[in-house]
């Protein structure tokens, strides 16, 4: 699983734009300063004093050395000529040249901080591109959209106006993530005493009303980051209760869960699925199977702690990690039939999901996919009918869908959000 301190250590947007330390988050501004200081080497990582940056150098170290060789490369630097596609193909190139330099794949947060380096938005020159090595001009609301120049800020300025408060949500949710406050912020631990599930109630609002949370309003950072983890559990409650009667649901003794082609995503939401035994409070046992290629080594039956009133009632919350395709895990002695299939965020239309979607579809198990898009769900439908599966909602909005923006990486001024559409199958048509 992973680390607080690989959370702790991840750089936020403000951080790569240098206007929070790198190692404290503090802002100039906190710190009474006019600019923070940059290394020397790298010039990618700022500091608000230099026990920060002592403090950050063994994490820092071998990257800011990669990046200074890398910058000693002229020849590698070559013109973007104001193309966003030629942008996106030197970071690929970058990134692949600083791997080679590590002997080793980039980890989360160096590609995080490479992929969203400041650059200008109209022509796509960073500040080692510009003649004079002049700094980049940063919006003076969301300080993370920069361009060279006046110039370009007039030519640029109405299109970020429409996204500048939307940006100002990402830095704000990106600062309750990752400073020191847990990822989940608030996991209810009242049961469904009146048993009113199925069905869940009509949207976040009525949802947080009905489990008795603080009074958040759904606009709030807060509460947006919230349903980024919460969006986990309720994804799957909602696909629960069309595949299964009331009745069904509630002689459930042991829920086993699969989530395949698994994450980071589905890890860092580990502890948020404890919702659903408290929605579900006849389950004894909900057993957590995570599948996928990028996950750790495999790992069998880890208990999760339980909040004091399960705990009480012997309730047990397992899971089982396996770094593994679905179709190698669907073969195995370690395989168990489940009562629902789940894949957050997953692209079908590669060749290697066929068999697996094969197999779950022969077996008739119910399966729920979400998407970060209405294009990408329309996809996963088209190659789930193209394999003969029985499309029970297909491509619909998914009102258990998060509302905290991420930004797209590979295409600028674009967001999106997790588990935004849903697709859900059964059998055969």
């Amino acid at each position: 699983m992973a680390s607080k301190e690989e959370l702790r250590k991840r750089k936020t947007y403000l951080q790569i734009a240098g206007f929070e330390c790198s190692n404290c988050h503090k802002t100039t501004r906190e710190d009474g300063t006019r600019s923070l200081l940059r290394c020397t080497r790298c010039r990618m990582s700022y500091y608000c004093s230099k026990s920060c940056q002592k403090a950050d150098f063994s994490f820092h170290k071998q990257f800011c050395t990669a990046i200074e060789e890398l910058s000693n490369e002229d020849e590698v630097w070559y013109s973007c000529n104001g193309k966003e596609s030629e942008w996106n193909k030197r970071k690929i190139y970058h990134m692949q040249l600083l791997a080679a330099a590590l002997d080793r794949d980039l980890t989360s947060y160096e590609s995080n901080a490479w992929l969203n380096q400041p650059k200008c938005h109209v022509c796509f020159r960073t500040s080692r591109d510009l003649e004079s090595r002049s700094a980049l001009i940063p919006c003076p609301n969301c300080h993370v959209v920069f361009c060279c120049s006046n110039e370009h800020w007039e030519q640029h300025q109405s299109k970020h106006k429409s996204l500048c408060q939307t940006y100002q949500i990402m830095v704000q949710c990106e600062k309750i993530r990752y400073q020191g406050t847990s990822e989940t912020l608030w996991a209810p631990e009242e049961w469904d005493e009146s048993y009113i599930y199925p069905p869940l109630p009509k949207d976040w609002n009525s949802y947080l009303k009905w489990r008795k949370a603080p009074q958040f309003n759904q606009l709030d950072a807060i509460c947006r980051v919230i349903t980024n983890t919460l969006s986990v559990p309720l994804t799957i409650l909602s696909a629960l209760e069309r595949f299964y009667s009331r009745n069904q649901l509630r002689s459930f003794d042991d829920l086993v869960v699969h989530l395949i082609g698994a994450g980071k995503y589905e890890v860092l939401a580990l502890m948020s699925f404890e919702e659903i035994m408290h929605i579900l409070p006849n389950i004894k046992t909900l057993q957590l199977i995570l599948i996928g290629i990028e996950l750790p080594s495999k790992t069998i039956g880890v208990s999760l702690q339980c909040c004091p009133r399960c705990t009480k009632a012997n309730r047990k919350r397992i899971y089982s990690l396996h770094s593994t395709s679905y179709d190698e895990y669907s073969v195995s002695d370690d395989f168990i039939t489940p009562q629902i299939v789940v894949g957050f965020n997953i692209d079908l239309n590669e060749e290697t999901w066929n068999s697996s979607i094969e197999f779950l579809i022969e077996k008739e198990l119910p399966c729920i996919f979400t998407s970060y898009s209405k294009e990408e769900a329309n996809q996963n439908v088209k190659m789930l009918k193209d394999l003969g599966a029985k499309i029970i909602v297909g491509a619909k909005e998914n009102k258990w869908g998060s509302t905290m923006p991420l930004v797209e990486p590979q295409e600028t001024d674009k967001f999106y959000y997790n588990n935004y559409y849903r697709t859900l199958l059964k059998g055969k048509a």
